[in-house]
């Protein structure tokens, strides 16, 4: 009985260093969307609204913002081209710490048409989770190489070759696993040379269905939101759209609707909200001046829906 201690006792401790030295090794954040540890710094059952998705969620809805406006605390759980099945997994993960009255999922990698993401896109997404059941099967589903998987549940193994680049901060965030505390948001500088025109493109009224495996995961979201009692807002903040796109976007609107789920195409209020060129900080993305613009008027959106 006194081995089998000692060997539960030695699991235990290897395991914790292992995780540390993780927490070390891995690449931190880089001031662009939600460094992830802030996330899980966040009390537990304060968030009201969290926002999921891609860099189109969070240089575009601003937490701070939102609580000015209507005294609800959100955070910008987004990370760059966060793909859906990474998306649904981290909906579970939040559903574990909040009990957030509505997700919201910003629409740009719903309609994207590959099933697989690059390499450092899944690891910004993934390599910083704290290990559980959601992390391995986040990266079952986003990683097509089998063979890659390991280097994902114990990412000491890609990055153990670092220890010449580490510095305090590396050791400090190791131990604290205290990061970024800018609750997911991302501030982007003005372009004034950015003018976007999407008026021809939105009177397209062809459809095209997104890929088998994003609506598959779309379909997971609804149920996983529906179980939860927590109301799934679907949102595309405004950007230039190809055609493609705006088929796709048709279609989502269409079965969204048969899903009785709120779907805000803000392409389509790009004039409503006096969006000009320096509220862009490129074609894809809201620069922080349109962001407050943006973050005002989905505020008025929640406070109408928390009057009723």
């Amino acid at each position: 009985m006194k081995n089998i201690v000692k060997d539960f006792v030695f699991i235990i401790i290897f395991l914790i260093l292992l995780n540390i030295c993780t927490n070390i090794f891995v690449l931190k954040g880089n001031g662009f969307g939600s460094d992830i540890y802030s996330f899980y710094n966040q009390k537990r059952n304060s968030l009201d609204i969290v926002f999921f998705g891609s860099s189109h969620s969070y240089s575009a809805f601003s937490p701070d913002i939102i609580k000015e406006e209507t005294g609800l605390n959100s955070y910008n759980f987004a990370t760059q081209q966060q793909p859906i099945s990474v998306t649904y997994y981290y909906m579970k993960e939040a559903l574990k710490r909040q009990n957030a009255k509505y997700f919201v999922l910003e629409a740009k990698m719903l309609i994207v048409d590959y099933d697989y993401a690059k390499e450092g896109v899944v690891r910004d997404a993934v390599d910083k989770l704290p290990p559980s059941i959601n992390k391995i099967m986040a990266i079952n589903e986003s990683v097509e190489n089998k063979k890659d998987w390991s280097s994902y549940y114990f990412n000491i193994i890609k990055y153990h070759s670092r220890y010449n680049d580490l510095n305090i901060d590396d050791i400090k965030i190791g131990f604290t696993r205290k990061g970024i505390n800018n609750n997911g948001f991302t501030k982007l500088e003005e372009n004034v040379d950015t003018d976007i025109d999407n008026s021809k493109v939105l009177n397209i009224d062809e459809r095209k269905k997104i890929s088998s495996k994003n609506l598959k995961y779309l379909k997971r979201i609804i149920k996983l939101a529906k179980n939860n009692n927590t109301e799934l807002i679907i949102v595309k903040s405004p950007c230039e759209l190809s055609e493609d796109e705006q088929k796709y976007y048709n279609w989502l609107e269409d079965y969204l609707s048969k899903e009785n789920i709120d779907f805000i195409n803000y392409n389509k209020k790009i004039n409503d909200l006096n969006l000009v060129s320096g509220d862009f900080y490129d074609y894809g993305h809201l620069s922080y001046s349109g962001a407050k613009k943006l973050s005002r008027d989905f505020s008025k959106y929640i406070k109408e829906k928390e009057d009723k």
